[in-house]
């Protein structure tokens, strides 16, 4: 995350997106992970991380995903990492819903309770991280996912410093890179790599996705997450 802040610091607002979500949930499903090895390996890891910022560089610590970590963990498991830092956590997600536009939507929590809205893998919701991203449109992002390439408008709506909000029209291209095998843990999945270029005025940010070929389900990516906090990559470790 952002230089002081972790996965902790997400939760100052987030709860206002996590509700509507959670609100709107239709057909939803939440679950527990209170005893999981893995969210308590991400809690170890950002404690260690925060306490080796006493002005030194040291590399953050990784925990080493092993099929007997997801085996013992319940649920879906999502890996991220903000660029910024290289600070590891895993999240898991409390809530799904189905609305009418295309996309399911995924509420996802971190080890220490923050959430990120992503639809169809697509992040759509920020709280907590300085310049959030309110909202966002999906639907050019995801016809982009059909092996044709294309793009279009993509409206999203991001905090300004004094409260308000703007929603900034960016025009993207999306770019297919081809095939792409990716080694999750001890499985190789076969992807397609998909690149979006996004831009408003000065304003510009390259996504890019690794889509499963059989189910279309993202698996990988590395994704804009509003113009303060920058990156972060996202690998989903288990269905």
């Amino acid at each position: 995350m952002v230089k002081g802040l972790g996965m902790r610091h997400l939760i100052i607002c987030l709860t206002l997106i996590a509700c509507a979500a959670l609100a709107g949930c239709s057909g939803g499903s939440k679950s527990s992970h209170a005893g999981s090895q893995l969210l308590r390996a991400g809690s170890a890891a950002l404690g260690s991380v925060t306490a080796q910022r006493a002005g030194n560089d040291a590399a953050p610590t990784r925990i080493v995903v092993t099929r007997q970590l997801l085996n013992e963990t319940s649920g879906e498991v999502m890996q991220v990492i903000p660029d910024k830092t290289g600070l590891q956590d895993f999240m898991f997600i409390i809530a799904t819903r189905n609305d009418d536009t295309p996309g399911k939507v995924e509420v996802w929590r971190s080890s220490d309770g923050a959430h990120l809205i992503l639809r169809n893998g697509v992040l759509v919701g920020t709280k907590g991280l300085g310049r959030d991203i309110r909202s966002a449109d999906a639907r050019a992002a995801i016809a982009g996912f059909d092996g044709r390439g294309g793009g279009g408008a993509r409206l999203i709506t991001i905090d300004r410093l004094d409260g308000s909000a703007q929603a900034v029209p960016f025009d993207c291209d999306i770019t297919q890179l081809g095939r792409q095998t990716l080694q999750i843990v001890d499985k190789l999945v076969s992807t397609y790599r998909v690149r979006e270029v996004c831009s408003y005025k000065d304003t510009s940010f390259t996504n890019e996705y690794w889509v499963e070929t059989s189910g279309g389900r993202m698996r990988k990516s590395r994704q804009w997450a509003g113009p303060l906090f920058g990156y972060i990559q996202f690998l989903r470790l288990k269905n």
